[in-house]
């Protein structure tokens, strides 16, 4: 619904963008993660020297200056986590998002977790979610659906590629939009060739021998697919510049990919599924 001053007196929205981490950001974070990293009560000691070895392993602290008192050790992080740079917080926040989630033998409440988590990052209008348990640049929720279905597709390639892509997006310090959109278009492919039972088949190849299995695609559809195949192959396209470095790919780019690529692959996969028995 948003605060009153925001809805009726015209104060704007919150944001924090791809290349920042907003102090409310960073408060509304801390204020959901800190109670559950630090709990104080004696019969929880246990989580606090548990969760704090893992707090100060990843961010390469000796484990022997974790401090004996939780509140001790809340305060040191709790500044570290108001002052650094906006990747470095986000690579704090990821890791303790994922740290303090239920365990994957419980995945409905895992899943519930992460969809608390985004909705926080919403709230504070910030320029990620999670996908795939993934921080990525995408907010619309239906392309983070399409994106998410992909990333859990039962085509093993598939997912993985998505998940790839994810991975190789910002906020990530090992970003690489040139190699996310790669592993964006590897995952049509991939669809494409499971698809055909065409292990060897290009993205052109693989779409000809889907409509020989599955019947004529809307042309609409085909010409977006044929597009997709020449900007991967021509002589200015993505593989040629991956080689030559002769073209700049922007985030902007690769989120365009990962978003499309993902909706294509779920759409063969959804068309396949209805010519089989």
């Amino acid at each position: 619904m948003g605060r009153f001053s925001q809805r009726v007196a015209g104060r704007p929205l919150y944001t924090s963008g791809l290349n920042e981490a907003s102090p409310n950001l960073r408060v509304a974070a801390w204020n959901l993660l800190h109670v559950k990293l630090f709990p104080h009560s004696s019969e929880k000691a246990s989580y606090y020297r548990l969760y704090g070895k893992e707090l100060w392993g990843h961010l390469n602290w000796t484990i022997d200056t974790l401090p004996y008192n939780s509140y001790d050790g809340q305060n040191t992080i709790k500044q570290h986590w108001m002052s650094v740079a906006w990747d470095d917080f986000f690579d704090i926040f990821e890791f303790a998002v994922d740290l303090l989630a239920p365990r994957a033998a419980v995945a409905r409440n895992r899943a519930d977790w992460f969809d608390e988590i985004n909705e926080l990052l919403q709230d504070q209008g910030c320029a990620y979610r999670f996908i795939a348990e993934e921080l990525a640049p995408i907010t619309n929720a239906l392309e983070v659906e399409a994106v998410a279905t992909a990333a859990d597709c039962t085509i093993g390639p598939v997912g993985q590629h998505i998940r790839e892509a994810l991975a190789l997006l910002p906020p990530s310090k090992d970003s690489s939009p040139r190699n996310s959109v790669k592993e964006s278009i590897s995952a049509v492919e991939g669809a494409l060739k499971h698809l055909t039972g065409e292990p060897a088949a290009t993205l052109g190849e693989g779409l000809k021998e889907f409509e020989k299995a599955f019947g004529p695609l809307h042309e609409s559809i085909r010409r977006g697919l044929t597009h997709l195949y020449a900007y991967t192959n021509q002589p200015d396209g993505i593989r040629h510049a991956l080689i030559e470095d002769s073209r700049e790919v922007t985030v902007d780019d690769a989120r365009f990919m990962v978003i499309t690529c993902s909706a294509f692959a779920n759409y063969l996969v959804a068309i396949a599924a209805k010519h089989r028995p």
